[in-house]
């Protein structure tokens, strides 16, 4: 089974960027796994954060593509033990009162916040890693889910 990878890009934040970088994905058949894209720390880029699956030559080629791009300012291969990764889930929860107090116990065992409650739903919000944010929504699917939305993986390398 081929491992996960993550990919760091600064790239020229303005439209038609995001088109590019998953058209070369799509003509080379290489497969995503989840992308983001928010500010980044410099004025008029944008970070776009890139899982995706294959072996060291396949990423490589990858890269290298990234980089011909024109509004593609770098394009870094993220390595695990360097970095630090994190999603963000919300999910809707349906309420019953038999079994609020198993729902706060989950929400309490992965830190999760209970960030809106209504009448008939309440919503979670956790943060964590992929394993952390899989792991909490197996746990609250069999309690009523109705809704859930993730980030996908946002990832930053690590400080010296």
């Amino acid at each position: 089974m081929e491992k996960q990878k993550t990919i760091s890009l600064l790239v020229k934040d303005h439209p038609g960027v995001m088109q590019r970088v998953t058209s070369l994905f799509t003509r080379r058949g290489f497969n995503m796994e989840s992308i983001t894209v928010g500010a980044s720390e410099e004025a008029g880029a944008s970070r776009i954060i890139i899982v995706t699956t294959g072996d060291d030559s396949l990423v490589k080629q990858i890269l290298n593509q990234l980089l011909k791009l024109v509004d593609v300012y770098e394009a870094t291969l993220l390595r695990p033990a360097e970095t630090v990764t994190r999603e963000l889930a919300l999910m809707k929860m349906n309420i019953d009162p038999s079994k609020n107090e198993k729902l706060a116990d989950i929400v309490e065992r992965y830190q999760a916040t209970v960030v809106d409650i209504g009448t008939k739903t309440m919503i979670i919000q956790a943060v964590g890693d992929t394993e952390k944010i899989n792991a909490i929504v197996e746990q609250l699917m069999p309690y009523g889910m109705s809704q859930l939305s993730r980030t996908g993986v946002m990832a930053m390398e690590k400080g010296s």
